[in-house]
């Protein structure tokens, strides 16, 4: 009984080792030449800098160009008894403009939104609000290298 279960927890990690990433930077299809932020913002700059690993490979691969506009809005979804802010909703925008080297554009639009509660600590608050902005801008991210992986 140990040596079969021994065998079958041996040949269940042997079988683990073609493990790959999805995101990875390996094995893709398309290059960037030039991304072009349009609205001078944190959130486009933070997507223009995770597609660093994709710009100018030099490779035959489809050459794209991309311009990136962001926007971020924080609104009021619920008040407490005293009519104080007590729950908010952050949603990014992200509209992206796809141009090819044969002169095809597509845009597409990536919304994310998430919803948390306001906070007596304000320091706390604010990494809080940092950490899901950096948690939506990398669900965009994930959303637009996976469409430009299908164009």
């Amino acid at each position: 009984m140990k040596k079969t279960f021994i065998f079958l927890i041996l040949f269940v990690l042997n079988n683990c080792s073609g493990y790959e990433p999805i995101f990875s930077s390996k094995n893709i299809n398309f290059q960037i030449d030039e991304i072009i932020v349009v609205s001078n913002d944190k959130i486009s700059q933070k997507i223009k800098r995770k597609f660093n690993p994709y710009l100018n490979k030099n490779d035959s691969k489809k050459i794209l160009n991309l311009e990136i506009k962001s926007s971020k809005t924080i609104n009021i979804v619920g008040k407490d008894e005293k009519g104080d802010a007590s729950v908010f909703e952050i949603v990014i925008v992200s509209n992206i403009k796809i141009s090819s080297e044969n002169l095809n554009t597509e845009e597409f639009e990536y919304t994310e939104k998430f919803n948390y509660n306001n906070q007596s600590n304000k320091f706390e608050l604010e990494q809080y609000k940092q950490n899901i902005e950096t948690n939506l801008i990398n669900k965009i991210f994930e959303k637009l290298l996976t469409q430009l992986r299908t164009i």
